[in-house]
């Protein structure tokens, strides 16, 4: 085989190479693009999910809050302590304060707290911090776009954080002059502020809803935060575990393909050496690989298989018939050389003297014998 391919010149390329580099060729884009579609697929799923648990929540915690309790807290802390609302101009640390004496505060954030920690417990994408998701409720402040916080999460942290009770807060504003938060909307339709936004706080996703009481009127707003790194952070979960399996799955096809193809490329690789042998003249070869066909299902390499077992038995006829052929011509060939060369001789002029010597001789001979005998008559 290799004399073979030395004589036709030129670099070998297998024909086990090709199909293993065609595979491979088409796979790359097709796992590349199946890879971003997966990818773009489960985060959009992932975020919805995450939205629509966070629209739950929100449900979830209006429907289970004390709304008189609500209305009565602030009614109560606003009348009797000074420091509620504070006033406009106070500096940060005289601006809300935690009323831990007051059994409606802490009843109200402890329904807070515990709705935020059945999120956190029923998260399906794992154990996420409690900085991840944070609920807050507030009121409509003095001044216009101006809220006042009533109760956080935050007061149940490590270290206490988010909205103190009575806060005042004022969104600051987008560079187009329009505020950076949907806060203040929220005390009046619901509002779903899905595309990340920044404040003093961080960076989150945010679902605002107002509070009703039993006769419908608008006594508040929830606010139910998650952190936009934690969507950031499950997309580079999927992200990472995406890469993997691809990974391995298309390392495992690589080398299925590369044995495939062997596979596939072995029955013509011995058809090419029963050729080569045929070349030589050698028509002995036993067809093994008929014989293991028979025992699986049959292709069309079985079939060209058969075929050229076929064509060779009758290429091995053909030139057994055509030496015969060959040994008849040959002693034809023969007898007609040793006829010219009889006729060569024959026609020679030596050949025709010494024939003429020849029957003169005879015609003497037989003259002496005829007077030879006549002598002795007399």
């Amino acid at each position: 085989m290799a004399d073979i391919i030395k004589q036709q010149g030129g670099r070998f390329f297998s024909l086990r190479l090709k199909i293993w580099l065609g595979f491979t060729l088409i796979f790359i884009p097709v796992f590349i693009g199946s890879y971003v579609w997966f990818y773009n697929y489960t985060r959009t799923r992932v975020f919805q999910t995450i939205t629509d648990d966070l629209t739950q929540t929100v449900y979830g915690t209006l429907a289970g809050m004390d709304k008189e309790g609500f209305v009565q807290l602030y009614a109560e802390e606003s009348s009797n302590n000074p420091k509620c609302p504070p006033k406009a101009d106070a500096p940060k640390e005289e601006n809300g304060y935690y009323p831990e004496d007051n059994m409606l505060y802490l009843e109200h954030v402890s329904w807070l707290h515990a709705v935020q920690d059945t999120r956190l417990k029923g998260d399906i994408f794992g154990e996420p911090s409690k900085e991840t998701i944070r609920l807050y409720t507030y009121v409509k402040g003095p001044n216009p776009g101006e809220v006042i916080a009533i109760g956080s999460t935050g007061y149940f942290r490590r270290v206490r954080g988010g909205f103190r009770f009575c806060q005042r807060y004022t969104p600051a504003l987008n560079p187009d002059g329009t505020p950076s938060t949907h806060i203040y909307e929220g005390l009046t339709q619901t509002v779903n502020a899905w595309t990340p936004y920044t404040d003093s706080y961080g960076s989150w996703i945010t679902t605002y809803a107002p509070i009703k009481d039993d006769e419908g009127e608008i006594i508040g707003a929830l606010g139910v935060d998650i952190s936009a790194s934690y969507v950031d952070q499950v997309s580079s979960e999927i992200l990472r575990s995406g890469i993997y399996a691809f990974v391995i799955t298309f390392v495992i096809i690589f080398f299925l393909v590369y044995w495939l193809s062997g596979f596939l490329t072995r029955p013509i690789i011995g058809l090419a050496g029963v050729a080569k042998e045929i070349g030589e003249g050698d028509y002995s070869h036993e067809w093994q690989e008929q014989q293991d066909a028979q025992k699986r299902m049959r292709d069309e390499i079985d079939t060209l298989t058969n075929v050229f077992k076929v064509m060779v038995d009758k290429v091995a006829e053909r030139e057994k018939n055509l030496r015969a052929r060959v040994q008849q011509l040959e002693i034809m060939v023969d007898k007609s050389k040793l006829k010219k060369q009889v006729s060569d001789i024959v026609e020679s002029d030596f050949f025709q003297e010494l024939q003429s010597k020849v029957q003169g001789m005879r015609t003497r001979f037989k003259h002496e014998e005829d007077s030879g005998g006549d002598d002795q008559t007399k």
